[in-house]
């Protein structure tokens, strides 16, 4: 146990603070056996290859509870929705295209006020196109092993993440560039 929070430590220590695609604890919504479902936006901010990008995604989430009983819960979610994508310099600027992500989030331990667990998602997003540039095959993955306190109704978390995104672009006059995000380790 004093190896794992020595490992934790270090890892908070050398990690730069990163969000990735709405993580969240890992104690799920769905109960065992049951259903949740719910909308959630995320604003998204990250750097490609030294340019900055922003984008807007706005879904819907659907999980479902497994496990058993008398053990901490899983759930298995799916999630469907639109974003867009601009970087900083304003040149590019597409509109709201699909996107599909889906993933695994659960508890190792979770007690009273205490608990930890493991989130595993990855996302797809469909082709964007501003002007003459065309930005396709963007998809992301992330995996997060959050600790978490819960103190009445509040759940706070944190804890290490390791995420890669990449995205090929191309201008229609030259070789496609295959994009990837900066600071892979939060």
């Amino acid at each position: 146990m004093n190896r794992l929070l020595l490992l934790m430590f270090l890892l908070f220590a050398s990690a730069t603070p990163s969000l990735a695609f709405q993580i969240g604890p890992a104690t799920p919504a769905a109960g065992h056996g049951e259903v949740a479902v719910g909308t959630g936006y995320w604003f998204y901010q990250a750097e490609w290859e030294a340019i900055d990008v922003e984008q807007h995604r706005a879904y819907l989430h659907v999980g479902y509870g497994l496990g058993m009983l008398d053990e901490p819960r899983w759930e298995l979610f799916l999630r469907g929705g639109a974003a867009d994508l601009e970087d900083d310099s304003g040149e590019f600027d597409a509109d709201f295209e699909p996107f599909v992500a889906g993933g695994l989030k659960g508890a190792f331990y979770e007690g009273r006020h205490f608990g930890w667990g493991m989130v595993l998602q990855g996302a797809y997003f469909s082709g964007f196109t501003s002007g003459d540039i065309d930005v396709d095959e963007q998809w992301e993955i992330e995996f997060a092993l959050p600790f978490q306190a819960r103190l009445g109704p509040v759940l706070l978390y944190a804890g290490p993440l390791v995420y890669h995104a990449e995205a090929d672009a191309s201008n229609g006059f030259g070789p496609e560039t295959k994009m990837e995000e900066d600071n892979n380790l939060g």
